[in-house]
């Protein structure tokens, strides 16, 4: 309806004003009893024409090809447009997704997406930081698949490199320990509880294999001592390494998996190795643009507007990790997707440069890429302030939050504030049972209508939808509100869609759900008038089925009772 209003318009503003270019709107207003569409047209033509707003309005009015749909069209204070919709197109929304039936794929040219999201080092457990972008990501897939496009969520794994070989070292360390030989923790190693637990099980795998015997290690002091002695005393220590990460692995496969986030393909940096594709992908880059100094081997990134040129390969012949990252986005490019969007970390927010610079310096589509940024996470509790930091240990892992607040809870708030926004994750609020928890309220309010069905069940009463839905127009005009509310779904799903956000669709969920239980409460639902309470049963599937509806699209559950 939105589309049908904006192009009618469009139309009427060339008719008047051929060489009109403004930027103007169309949308919901703020209250119904100013239409069920407004649109500013009139007053940005106006800017332009240099005429009166109000006389300009009449005249779009009188060139628009009437749509059949409205039943008055009125201008409204400085020269707004309102629409009115004819009743039986304001019911029209409402009765199909009370039956369950949403539009169609709002796409009008269906993609296929690599969503690559979270992909956090496997080298300790998934903490409440990520669990902001996981939550963002498969509900973004969500939305992305509910436009009508071909989805893969991707987790790219580094599971190898100095944080692997670190994590080893870490674990080898504390098997030491378990043995009962004293050995101090070089700065820079793991120190999580986790790390202990991995100990074990790898005592458990390789027995006695990593245990020093009669060497001395006084005077270790760093990661590269420690690092050195390994290399000449245990020459199958990838092996220890590369348990502990596959442990890691398995475990951030499960945390994710309770938390309501599935992929479709984990890419490991190691098979870039394995195929020797970091290599190929460095020789693909413009010649000129590719030096060797310093013993190391550059990328001119610089070239791209970079604040600086990068590493590509360390004068140890270590390639970067800047280098994986250069082969991994050319596979991903020769995956043929139509968009390629990466969710990182706001302090990753440096590296889209270098990164952008690789890809057109290999001769490709640059434009294909999208990169979405997700801010950091704090926790607040009884008003003070939770620390986390990965190697220290003090980190919240993102399974001890949800086993706190539970899943619904947790996925709600890390989506309803912008993305690129910091959030203060308030526990407390999140545990409550009341309208304050807006997750809370907003379940509540489709158990509700659960139980008035099964109040219906109770008492024997018949309710047919079909015909129930014929009845929509006996209800209040306060009750109508909420119908334009539910009329307005499908452009909130748009925004959403088009923006990469998730927050305006739990905002709307929350509004939805506020107005139907201002409605619950105001009077009974079911009574003596038979008509009357179908009308408000229907309106109440209505609200149901979209709630549902969204929240299906958020990752969160849909309770019957609570």
């Amino acid at each position: 309806m939105k589309e049908e209003i904006f192009n009618s318009l469009n139309k009427a503003s060339l008719k008047i004003f051929p060489e009109f270019s403004g930027n103007f709107q169309v949308s919901k207003p703020q209250d119904s009893l100013h239409g069920d569409w407004t649109s500013n047209l009139a007053l940005i033509m106006a800017k332009q024409m240099k005429r009166n707003p109000r006389e300009l309005a009449n005249e779009i009015v009188e060139t628009l090809e009437s749509p059949q749909s409205f039943e008055k069209i009125v201008i409204a204070g400085a020269g707004f447009l309102n629409f009115y919709l004819k009743e039986e197109m304001f019911f029209e929304k409402t009765k199909e997704f009370a039956k369950g039936k949403f539009e169609t794929p709002f796409e009008k040219n269906p993609k296929k997406i690599l969503l690559e999201y979270v992909s956090s080092n496997p080298t300790g457990p998934i903490h409440v930081g990520h669990g902001r972008s996981a939550a963002f990501g498969s509900a973004l897939a969500n939305l992305l698949k509910k436009a009508g496009n071909n989805v893969t969520q991707e987790y790219y794994l580094n599971d190898r490199g100095l944080q692997a070989k670190t994590l080893g070292l870490s674990v080898f360390l504390r098997m030491q320990e378990l043995q009962g030989i004293d050995v101090n923790l070089p700065e820079g190693c793991y120190a999580g509880e986790y790390v202990k637990v991995l100990a074990l099980k790898a005592k458990k795998k390789f027995k006695k294999k990593f245990l020093l015997k009669g060497i001395d290690t006084s005077s270790l002091e760093s990661l590269d001592d420690w690092f050195n002695l390994i290399e000449d005393s245990f020459k199958d220590f990838s092996d220890l390494s590369n348990f502990v990460i596959e442990i890691q692995t398995d475990q951030i496969k499960k945390d994710l998996d309770s938390f309501n986030v599935q992929y479709d393909s984990w890419f490991k940096e190691s098979d870039l190795f394995k195929n020797n594709l970091i290599q190929k992908s460095i020789k693909k880059l413009k010649e000129d643009e590719v030096e060797e100094k310093e013993g190391a081997l550059w990328f001119k990134s610089t070239n791209y507007g970079d604040e600086k040129d990068r590493v590509l390969v360390r004068d140890n012949d270590e390639p970067t990790y800047f280098a994986s990252d250069i082969a991994y986005h050319e596979n991903k490019f020769k995956r043929n997707f139509d968009e390629i969007i990466n969710i990182w970390g706001a302090d990753h927010h440096g590296y889209i440069p270098r990164v952008k610079a690789s890809i057109e310096s290999l001769g490709l589509d640059s434009e294909k890429l999208k990169t979405l940024l997700i801010q950091f996470v704090s926790l607040k509790e009884r008003g003070q302030r939770v620390q986390m930091s990965t190697r220290s240990g003090e980190f919240v892992e993102l399974s001890e939050l949800v086993n706190d607040v539970g899943i619904d809870s947790t996925r709600y708030y890390f989506l309803a504030r912008k993305a690129e926004q910091a959030l203060e994750f308030d526990i407390d609020l999140a545990k409550k049972t009341d309208k304050d928890n807006h997750v809370y309220y907003i379940q509540y309010a489709h158990a509700r209508i659960c139980s008035i069905k099964k109040e219906l069940k109770k008492r024997n009463i018949e309710f047919e939808l079909e015909t129930s839905l014929e009845k929509l127009n006996l209800l209040k005009e306060n009750e109508k509100d909420i119908i334009s509310l539910i009329n307005g779904y499908p452009e909130i799903l748009e925004q959403c869609y088009k923006n990469y956000e998730l927050h305006p669709l739990c905002f709307y969920l929350r509004d939805l759900s506020s107005k139907f239980h201002s409605f619950y409460n105001s009077e009974k639902i079911i009574t003596e008038n038979k008509d009357y309470s179908d009308a408000k049963i229907a309106l109440s599937t209505a609200v149901q089925e979209v709630i549902k509806n969204g929240l299906n699209i958020l990752g969160i559950n849909c309770p019957e009772v609570m």
